[in-house]
This record gives C-alpha cells, sequence and structure tokens, in this order.
C-alpha cells in the first residue's frame, strides 16, 4: 500500500523518469477529486517548483502550500485504494 510520505519522498527527490512525471500529471490535471488550487499545487511540485515560489503565485505561505499538497496527496491516496479494491 502506498503511504503518503512514500510518495512525497519519491515526488520530492525526483526519483521519476519524464515520462512517470508526465502520466502523474495527467491524472491530476484528470481528477475530479482535487479542486483547481489542489490540482494545479500538485502540478506545480510535479514539475519541481518550490513552496515558496507557488505561495507567492497564490499570496499564501509556503507551509499552507505544503498544507494543501498533503491533502490533494491524501485525497488521490484513497482514490486510488478505492480503485484498487472495486476494480
Amino acid at each position: 500500500m502506498i503511504k503518503y510520505y512514500q510518495l512525497k519522498y519519491i515526488i520530492s527527490y525526483g526519483f521519476m523518469a519524464n515520462q512517470t512525471v508526465a502520466y502523474f500529471i495527467s491524472i491530476v490535471a484528470g481528477s475530479k477529486k482535487l479542486n483547481k488550487k489542489e490540482g494545479d499545487v500538485l502540478v506545480r511540485r510535479l514539475k519541481r517548483q518550490t513552496l515558496k515560489k507557488i505561495g507567492r503565485h497564490y499570496k499564501l505561505t509556503g507551509e499552507r502550500i505544503r498544507q494543501i499538497e498533503k491533502t490533494a496527496l491524501v485525497k488521490l491516496i484513497k482514490k486510488i485504494y478505492q480503485m484498487i479494491l472495486f476494480d
């Protein structure tokens, strides 16, 4: 089972090939579970933007962006579990 910290570690330290990043971006962009801001924050983080830079765009602190990112990842992980269980 995927845990939040494992997914965060993979995204943060760049252990994904470009194709994998593009795949995750397409999943995030097409997700109906995430609101617009959550999706945009995840896409920007996958593209290696800093929390501070994203925060400036939304006029929020880096810490608030991190919280939004965590919430969005938890939502995606729940959706993945549902897909595994019911498919």
